[in-house]
């Protein structure tokens, strides 16, 4: 495994080489995680992997972490105790290795916190978002990687066919309800880090509602889009459901959207682009005359984390190759009335597009 991270480190070495990058400071994140396996959450104590483009790369952190960071990848660290400046070890110890630093790339989710002391720290260097560098490498994951989010996958749709399965349990239930008994099953399957939205009724035409206590009642459809980690490695997916039969104009919207999303993954091909894969979606529902009503991108990269790398939307040019996994979730939502959302994974390989989700995307009316 350690090889594996030193196999990462020297890409992201290659990319400040050619980016002309001579340090990469990387906090306690998704990017952290990815290059040392080290799954830390960030505080207030400076914690960082410092990586320079030709020397040795070191972690400096608060002595309070040593145990947990005594079998990274990493061999030179280096130990600060509270009532100490933490930034100006950090600067001893680069003009120790005698690393002088033009340009300094910063990992993109880093608190204002330790940005601001850095740059007071090197005043003379000029800082770069270090997503340039890590995007890139990050958008193909390798097989171990996708045989995470796959498994991760496995057990959301494992976990949604259970709490679902308890069909007319949930009329009188709150959202609320639905969501925390979801996150206990999803947790039965080593799942982390679990989020979602359940969205009931005319709440369901709110994209990014924020579950409440609506009830569940029959008549209403119900949106469940949830997501969380299995080893590291998310999964996402978004189901609707109706409770008692459907009104015609709720099934004809249900079709239109699996429609779309079944245009969108046969594009999901290496060769296309993520525009195509948006475009096959959108061009579904504008033609049924719903374009107003489908309010956002198509899909979004995933791995490390839940949202990463390219958004799968008109515009955006890059190319689909082996490694890349995405998702397509295309809805349509109508104010006041009700929406409808699928989403699956997919995962690009040499010779195919595999779907990650087995749960069946055919409308489920619960009785």
């Amino acid at each position: 495994m350690n090889t594996i991270y030193c196999e990462r480190m020297e890409k992201i070495r290659l990319a400040m080489e050619y980016s002309s990058v001579d340090i990469f400071f990387i906090s306690p994140s998704s990017n952290l995680f990815y290059l040392t396996g080290c799954d830390i959450e960030a505080d207030e104590r400076l914690f960082l992997l410092v990586l320079p483009k030709d020397s040795e790369p070191f972690i400096i952190s608060n002595l309070l972490y040593k145990e947990q960071t005594k079998n990274l990848p990493v061999k030179n660290q280096v130990y600060w105790k509270d009532g100490e400046d933490p930034f100006r070890i950090l600067k001893n110890e680069i003009d120790k290795r005698k690393i002088k630093i033009k340009t300094a790339a910063l990992e993109p989710r880093i608190s204002a916190l330790f940005t601001l002391p850095l740059y007071e720290a090197f005043n003379e260097s000029k800082f770069l978002l270090g997503s340039a560098l890590t995007d890139p490498i990050r958008r193909y994951k390798d097989e171990s990687e996708i045989d995470l989010i796959q498994r991760a996958c496995g057990e959301s749709d494992r976990a949604l066919e259970v709490i679902i399965n308890k069909s007319g349990y949930w009329i009188g239930k709150t959202e609320s309800d639905f969501l925390r008994e979801l996150s206990l099953e999803m947790g039965r399957g080593e799942i982390t880090s679990f989020g979602g939205s359940v969205q009931s009724g005319p709440n369901a035409a709110v994209p990014h509602y924020v579950t409440g206590n609506a009830m569940i009642t029959g008549g209403n459809c119900l949106i469940v889009d949830f997501w969380g980690r299995y080893k590291g490695y998310f999964t996402d997916c978004t189901r609707t459901f109706h409770f008692g039969k459907p009104p015609g104009e709720f099934e004809e919207i249900y079709a239109i959207v699996l429609e779309a999303h079944l245009a969108a993954e046969a594009k999901a091909k290496a060769g296309n682009t993520l525009e195509d894969v948006d475009l096959a979606a959108r061009s579904v529902i504008e033609r049924h005359g719903y374009g107003e009503y489908f309010t956002h991108r198509t899909g979004h990269g995933l791995g490390i984390d839940v949202h990463e790398c390219d958004s799968v939307n008109t515009g955006v040019k890059t190319i689909i190759k082996p490694g890349m996994v995405f998702s397509i979730e295309p809805g349509i939502y109508i104010p006041d009335k009700f929406g409808a959302r699928i989403e699956n994974l997919v995962a690009i390989k040499k010779d195919k597009t595999e779907v990650l989700h087995n749960f069946p995307r055919e409308l489920k009316v619960i009785e």
